[in-house]
């Protein structure tokens, strides 16, 4: 695992945002069925952990949200929330090319998701340029996952998105 320091303090200001009310602490057991716990659960196992998930299946989050990529709610203006992501996945993707001898660069912010614990785990998806392919600069989808906790990163994953 690779940790770097907080590019900045500012960062620490994060919206108390919920998916429909998802907090696990937000609704009483009569209101979420162990069917719809099991659903998510099943949602996360499909999609190989928590970085595409459909939000619009579930009435709960359980503690999951979604991360609109043109907001700045993450970040003081004019930075965005894609700018702040693509920084925590330039660092998953330097440690992969570091471990595999590898130099992608990184492409395109898909997607970014992302739960609370005692910091924020994001679950990136993302294209990388392949500059070493004869065929020319191709695009590979990759994954990654890195926990922010004030002060403090750190790259968990990073792997090619499986097909």
């Amino acid at each position: 695992m690779e940790r770097s320091d907080s590019p900045s303090p500012k960062r620490q200001k994060m919206e108390e945002t919920t998916c429909h009310n998802g907090r696990p602490e937000d609704f009483d057991s009569d209101e979420c069925t162990e069917e719809e716990m099991q659903l998510f659960d099943q949602e996360l196992d499909k999609i190989g952990g928590g970085y595409e998930i459909d939000f619009k299946k579930f009435r709960y989050c359980f503690g999951w949200k979604p991360l609109d990529l043109d907001d700045s709610n993450m970040v003081d203006e004019p930075e965005t929330n894609r700018d702040f992501i693509a920084m925590l996945a330039n660092l998953a993707l330097t440690k992969y090319n570091a471990e595999k001898g590898t130099s992608f660069e990184l492409g395109k912010i898909l997607i970014a998701n992302f739960h609370l614990s005692c910091g924020f785990t994001f679950y990136i998806s993302f294209q990388v340029n392949d500059p070493s392919e004869e065929v020319g600069n191709q695009t590979k989808p990759y994954r990654a996952v890195v926990r922010y906790f004030p002060g403090d990163i750190e790259v968990i994953s990073c792997n090619p998105k499986d097909s």
